[in-house]
């Protein structure tokens, strides 16, 4: 495992990137399925503008929330002043979860087979030969694809295969710099689980789906990091629901796994870093917005929100 994918594993969770937001395109063998689009009006959401909130409560000194995208483009990481001086004013840094070398290793080892099993005998041919072409962009030779389960290989292709820092840990470094105390919301190991937990057919469904359509995904990557820029969270969400593949139960038990559940898992955890207050908290954008999203959830428990950026 190279460093460049061990530190890919720190920044695999934030949105489920692009599966969802496939154009119908030419298909590559009879495993793939055309995509219909929803025929569903935009979703008017709670907090769907801003990236940087103020989070207070009376007695409490404030906190901030700030809503990442985690890729390494200079447009994303390089900070505004406001959110900066948000950064550098606070004594405790959280993210979703913290780089641990153990906790690295482990999330490695769950994303290959150790029983012999071969990702080739679950796919079709031309999926699998797709699969180790798209990877080889990742830094991965033939012999780890070879091995690796059909949920990692997905995950890694809803990731645009920069090689440079992404947000998270430019944050992390920064806040190290300041002198802040780090934390993490998660362990690797939670979020490595909502993929492994999965049924191998519905993996082999879902990395099958992002490879027949990997062209339309690239093209996705540069349409959200527009929509972050602009600091639209609903246009984001709304992005991401305008296909009917998002309506499949596979889809939606996953994104109920990684959005929503995470979501109340991370605000009941920040809950010491909130009361105790000074706290840059750094989660993926899409845990914000929405009725089940975090700022939705600290908002019902009496914290008061301001936007800021």
């Amino acid at each position: 495992m190279t460093y460049l994918i061990k530190q890919k594993i720190v920044i695999l969770l934030c949105c489920l990137f692009s599966v969802t937001t496939l154009h119908a395109k030419e298909l590559i063998s009879p495993h793939c399925e055309p995509l219909l689009d929803n025929q569903l009006e935009a979703e008017v959401i709670p907090y769907a503008q801003g990236l940087l909130w103020k989070i207070s409560k009376q007695n409490k000194e404030p906190s901030y929330l700030f809503g990442t995208i985690h890729i390494s483009d200079k447009d994303v990481t390089t900070l505004p002043d406001v959110v900066d001086k948000a950064l550098h004013e606070s004594e405790q840094f959280v993210m979703e979860a913290l780089p641990d070398a153990e906790q690295m290793l482990l999330f490695s080892q769950m994303m290959f087979f150790h029983d012999g099993q071969q990702l080739s005998e679950l796919v079709d041919t031309s999926i699998y030969n797709k699969t180790k072409s798209i990877l080889s962009a990742y830094h991965l030779g033939p012999d780890a694809v070879s091995i690796m389960k059909p949920w990692a290989a997905f995950l890694l292709m809803n990731y645009p295969p920069d090689s440079g820092d992404p947000l998270d840990l430019v944050l992390l470094s920064l806040a190290q710099q300041n002198g802040a105390t780090v934390s993490g919301l998660e362990s690797l190991k939670e979020q490595a689980d909502i993929f492994s937990d999965l049924r191998i057919p519905d993996q082999v469904k879902l990395l099958t789906d992002t490879v027949c359509h990997y062209d339309v995904i690239e093209e996705d990557f540069i349409a959200m990091k527009s929509f972050y820029l602009k600091r639209d969270l609903g246009g984001l969400y709304n992005y991401t629901q305008r296909h009917s593949m998002s309506k499949e139960p596979v889809y939606e038990k996953l994104m109920t796994k990684l959005i929503v559940d995470r979501n109340k898992i991370m605000a009941e955890r920040m809950q010491p870093m909130l009361d105790k207050g000074k706290s840059f908290i750094a989660i993926g954008a899409m845990h914000l917005t929405g009725a089940e999203g975090v700022l939705s959830l600290l908002e019902r428990q009496g914290y008061s929100l301001t936007a800021i950026y």
